[in-house]
């Protein structure tokens, strides 16, 4: 346990947002004007450009756009706005349990859009008057659809029997690849596992701790898991990242999750890796503001951590940042080459060794320094690092 956490590489290209930024003025303009069609059909092109060129009719009102394992169905006229997605088929014994899941729903976390039943069908449905596409509203309707009913379909099917109204269009791995993927997560659990049971003999459950919300943001990083193995995943960070329990509780959930991964069916795990493609991205654009403000707290205590050559501590605080940020933000390309080149160098290096490229990857991101966009590269700088190593 002297040595830093294994590396494994994304299997995604860019951490990047696919939201057009810039084009977010013309939307409000053309909402201002009172222009109010093109508004809401400008937001449809922010969201996602690419797919909004490669799936709308020719006079772009109308739209099927696939968001992972549901599509949205979009239609925009003179007077009306109109958006759905087909969810499910209600299972055919004993749909009451997926009724009472429905409404809550409905009730909660969703607020304009619905859940509606039409025959067999479930489908997220919203529609209103041209008028009333103020811009901000549309994102929210859309971003809804697209998240919940991407989220919560797979888990429905496992929990409840429910079937789906059409398969979806996903790109899969070759056989070889998935094997790949699968090792290396098991792989990943394996080495947490030791580390964890490691500090909690020394009894440093901040240490363990850390080294689970790393694992579990890494696999997700990694393998960009889908399906139900995705909902889980999710479910589990979501309480790491959220609970108030104590660290004890935390670590023990930890550990179940980690062992009922191990104990996955293989064949079904592998089936829940596969590419798609993503309308409304749910992690949130961060801007330079952004990042520099996620990372500033844990910059300055890794910094201390440094100087104090705690180097397990500074190592352990830097991945963690790093993975969060990759998590929970789309980040752009500058940020994800500076992030992705240190932990390939600190790759199961000692505390010391590992520390060093990651500290300075911090420190580079904080005073504005980056590399030229390589795959793995790191970059140089005059910042605080170099200045303690004259570099």
């Amino acid at each position: 346990m002297n040595n830093s956490l294994k590396y494994y590489p994304s299997i995604l290209k860019s951490n990047q947002s696919q939201v057009d930024v810039a084009y977010w003025t013309t939307v409000m303009d053309n909402y201002d004007a009172k222009k109010y069609k093109e508004a809401a059909i400008g937001v449809i092109r922010y969201a996602n450009p690419k797919l909004y060129e490669k799936y709308g009719n020719a006079d772009k009102t109308e739209f099927e756009i696939p968001h992972g394992s549901v599509t949205v169905q979009i239609k925009v006229t003179d007077t009306t706005f109109k958006v759905s997605a087909p969810f499910l088929l209600i299972p055919t014994e004993n749909p009451i349990p997926l009724y009472r899941q429905i409404a809550q729903l409905n009730f909660s976390p969703l607020n304009l859009v619905n859940i509606n039943l039409n025959g067999e069908s479930l489908s997220f449905e919203y529609e209103c008057p041209i008028e009333t596409c103020e811009p901000y509203k549309v994102w929210d309707i859309l971003y809804d659809i697209c998240i919940y009913a991407d989220s919560y379909d797979d888990e429905f099917i496992d929990q409840f029997k429910a079937r789906r109204i059409k398969e979806p269009t996903v790109k899969k791995h070759s056989p070889e690849k998935l094997t790949e993927l699968h090792t290396n997560v098991m792989k990943m659990i394996d080495e947490a596992l030791q580390y964890i049971a490691y500090f909690d003999e020394k009894r440093w459950d901040y240490f363990s701790w850390d080294i689970v919300a790393i694992t579990l943001c890494k696999i997700d990083n990694y393998c960009s898991p889908q399906g139900y193995l995705r909902t889980e995943l999710e479910k589990e960070i979501s309480y790491q990242m959220k609970t108030k329990d104590q660290t004890g509780q935390r670590l023990s959930y930890a550990k179940e999750f980690f062992k009922k991964l191990q104990n996955w069916d293989v064949n079904k795990f592998k089936e829940d890796l596969y590419e798609i493609e993503t309308f409304v991205s749910p992690k949130r654009r961060a801007n330079d503001e952004a990042v520099k403000n996620t990372i500033k707290g844990t910059y300055e205590r890794a910094r201390t951590e440094f100087d104090k050559r705690d180097y397990i501590a500074c190592t352990l605080s830097v991945q963690y940042i790093f993975y969060y940020l990759m998590y929970y933000y789309a980040i752009e390309d500058k940020y994800s080459n500076e992030i992705y080149g240190a932990l390939q160098k600190a790759d199961g290096k000692s505390w010391e060794e590992a520390a060093k490229p990651l500290f300075r990857a911090i420190d580079n991101i904080m005073n504005d320094r980056f590399s030229p966009v390589t795959a793995g590269s790191s970059g140089e700088g005059k910042g605080f690092f170099s200045k303690l190593f004259g570099n």
